[in-house]
């Protein structure tokens, strides 16, 4: 069975008020994860490591060079995957089966519009993201080094 959180393990590169960088131990594994659309992932390094940035509002207990793991809660994961997928898919079927039965003569022109309804959608996850990810609840812990 699939674990129902998201795990990160890695060393805080950087400790600021209310958020904590850290760089991932193991390249992410981040295809088909519902955070990944609103986590608040940075570009990889040289190495291939992954830097991720997480609110948390004790993030000053916290020192570079702390090796920790970061865990995303079940209940943050659902909320990603509403998010990411079943609204998008409710928007796109809601755009072509209304256009379809309000305007018959559109034909694949509704497709279309689902289309275009779902780039609006990316469009407002992306201005959105930093409020979003803000959202998702973060527990870190201090590992045995």
């Amino acid at each position: 069975m699939k674990q129902d959180y998201v795990s990160h393990k890695g060393t805080v590169i950087a400790v600021r008020d209310g958020s904590l960088t850290l760089r991932a131990e193991e390249a992410g594994n981040c295809d088909g994860c519902a955070v990944a659309m609103i986590c608040n992932k940075d570009k990889s390094d040289e190495s291939g490591a992954e830097t991720i940035t997480i609110d948390l509002p004790d993030a000053l207990r916290f020192k570079a060079g702390d090796r920790v793991e970061a865990i995303a809660s079940s209940g943050s994961t659902l909320r990603a995957a509403f998010w990411a997928l079943i609204i998008p898919t409710l928007i796109f079927i809601i755009l072509v089966v209304g256009c379809r039965l309000a305007w018959p003569s559109l034909g694949s022109w509704s497709i279309a519009i689902g289309f275009g309804g779902l780039a609006l959608y990316d469009l407002f996850l992306y201005l959105n993201r930093r409020r979003l990810a803000s959202r998702l609840a973060w527990s870190v812990r201090l590992l045995d080094n």
